[in-house]
Order: structure tokens, then C-alpha cells, then sequence
């Protein structure tokens, strides 16, 4: 799909936005295994053609969903599991300003699903959980 055949499908109004050679398009938020998330679709301006879906949840900040929280990243690793099995890959280091980062990776012939949550060090209840499912360069 193109960015003007997704604004269409789903009746989104809002002009996308270019950056870093990519056209993004935000979608109204979604609920993936109960966990309420922000979604973003992009194309890459020479193909055209959607291939990165991007899904967050903020923990921790104003304007978060009311029960965000570390623990919504186990139910999206649970459920992805369940889906598409072991994944190819697990990580866990620190990132800048010792915050915790947790990457799982699903590699598939035609994409990719990435899940990562990135938590402060300091303040435990405050994060951000990213799910991106990217297509294979072809």
C-alpha cells in the first residue's frame, strides 16, 4: 500500500510528514493485546509503498493511558510469541544515562518485528515501548 491508499483505508484527514527521506503518516491509536499504542506507517519517498509499521506506549507520562505500564512490553512479547513463536533474538543492555533497554527480535523472509522497551534507570515507572514490524529490503 502507498501512503494515499492507507490515508484513504483508514479515513485519515491529517497531511503525512517527510523526514530523513521517509513519508510518515500517524494512525489513530490501537489496541494490541490489550495495550494501547500510538501507530505511525512510513514509505520510503523513492518506493513509495508503506514498509515500516511503527507502535508505541508511553509509561509514566502525562497523557499515557492509565495503566501503562513495564509490564504491557511481557504481554506484547507473550502475544507476539504466541503469533509468530521464539524469537530470533533477545537483548538487554544499558543505554545513555544507564537507562534499560530490552530488544526482542522476529526475523521472517519477508520482514522483521522488533520489540524494544526503553526504561529509566531512576525512575522505573517511566518508558516508552516500541513494536516496528519493517519490511525486507527486496
Amino acid at each position: 500500500m502507498t501512503i494515499a491508499e492507507v490515508r484513504a483505508a483508514y479515513d485519515i484527514h491529517t497531511a503525512p510528514e517527510s523526514k530523513d527521506n521517509w513519508t510518515l503518516l500517524y494512525l489513530n491509536p490501537a489496541k494490541i493485546s490489550g495495550v494501547e499504542m500510538g501507530v505511525q506507517v512510513g514509505a520510503r519517498e523513492a518506493a513509495g509503498k508503506v514498509t515500516l509499521v511503527r507502535l508505541w506506549s508511553f509509561f509514566g507520562v502525562p497523557g499515557a493511558a492509565p495503566l501503562a505500564g513495564a509490564q504491557d512490553f511481557d504481554t506484547l512479547r507473550t502475544a507476539l510469541i504466541e503469533t509468530h513463536g521464539h524469537p530470533a533474538h533477545e537483548e538487554t543492555r544499558r543505554g545513555e544515562n544507564g537507562r534499560f533497554i530490552k530488544t526482542v527480535l522476529w526475523t521472517f523472509p519477508s520482514t522483521s518485528i522488533v520489540l524494544m522497551l526503553e526504561q529509566s534507570s531512576s525512575l522505573p515507572n517511566l518508558g516508552t515501548i516500541y513494536l516496528d514490524y519493517t519490511a525486507a529490503d527486496r
